[in-house]
């Protein structure tokens, strides 16, 4: 057999209830639900673009 602790003997982790940024994605979660179906479209193209690189295509009298 090997001398490892078992898993059972390690101390339970202490974590804070609230940090920065948990408070951040609240936030950002709230505003998200907020937001219409046309804002979260073109935002979402905003972000395909950044990530993937381009220009966002602009809409043409649709």
């Amino acid at each position: 057999m090997t001398d490892k602790p078992s898993k059972l003997s390690k101390k339970p982790l202490d974590y804070p209830e609230q940090t920065h940024g948990s408070r951040v994605a609240a936030r950002g979660r709230k505003q998200a639900n907020a937001m219409t179906e046309e804002e979260r479209e073109e935002n979402f193209k905003q972000a395909m673009a950044a990530i993937y690189g381009g220009a966002v295509p602009q809409k043409t009298g649709t």
